[in-house]
């Protein structure tokens, strides 16, 4: 039987052995940082792995106004119900009800009927106020304009991979820039978490459900404070 294991990490700058390498990239940052937390066996029955309190991610209220929160989603699978659950988990690490941009990666191969299902649960999440601006990452031009033209809420960012798009379309350049869209730019994988490398640190975990990235960043000197990930998965 299966159950559910939600796991956070905490904020990750805090943690003293983790060891910041030269071309360390976020998924092997996630990798090392779940090695050191999951070093112990899971106890029987567990449903969820909290980070110790020294690595709280919880943000003093009065500095709430002078820090930017970005939370990033990846899906395992497109499924539209994780998205408002997987943005609450972040906010809760993070003691705050709304995300300044909350991105999402874009699922490869999806159809249209699922696309606009997918962007849906993004524009709800900006209906009850959870979300202040959202942005999609790792979509082809073509699929941006087309999701940009049918949306009610328009995405305000768009993310590209320069380790797979070493120069930016110049169609996407004259797009943004028409449109108001921050054009940004990142070096995640598409899936930042495969099912394969968490079973190598603990086989007994069967499938990631999905993965959030949050990060609040200083505004006035872009230093960033806070970073951590939760993430969902089964459990045999």
């Amino acid at each position: 039987m299966t159950q559910g294991l939600i796991i956070h990490t905490g904020n990750i700058l805090q943690l003293p052995d983790l060891k910041r390498k030269p071309g360390h990239t976020p998924a092997d940052e996630l990798n090392d940082t779940l090695k050191i937390q999951l070093s112990k066996p899971l106890a029987e029955g567990s449903h969820e792995i909290f980070a110790p309190s020294e690595l709280s991610s919880l943000l003093n209220p009065e500095e709430r106004n002078s820090q930017k929160i970005t939370v990033k989603l990846f899906l395992s699978t497109p499924q539209p119900e994780y998205v408002k659950t997987a943005l609450d988990a972040a906010l809760q690490e993070l003691g705050a009800t709304y995300a300044d941009l909350f991105l999402i990666s874009w699922p490869s191969g999806i159809n249209l009927k699922d696309s606009e299902t997918l962007w849906n649960a993004m524009e709800n999440v900006f209906d009850q106020e959870k979300a202040h601006s959202l942005g999609v990452s790792d979509v082809d031009t073509q699929g941006f304009v087309e999701l940009h033209n049918s949306a009610r809420i328009k995405p305000e960012a768009i993310q590209i991979n320069l380790e797979s798009c070493c120069v930016v379309p110049p169609e996407l350049v004259t797009f943004t820039r028409e449109n108001n869209i921050q054009l940004l730019t990142h070096n995640d994988p598409q899936n930042i978490l495969p099912t394969e490398t968490l079973k190598n640190i603990v086989p007994s975990l069967e499938e990631v459900l999905w993965t959030v990235r949050y990060q609040t960043l200083l505004r006035c000197r872009g230093i960033i404070k806070n970073k951590g990930y939760v993430i969902s998965t089964h459990i045999d």
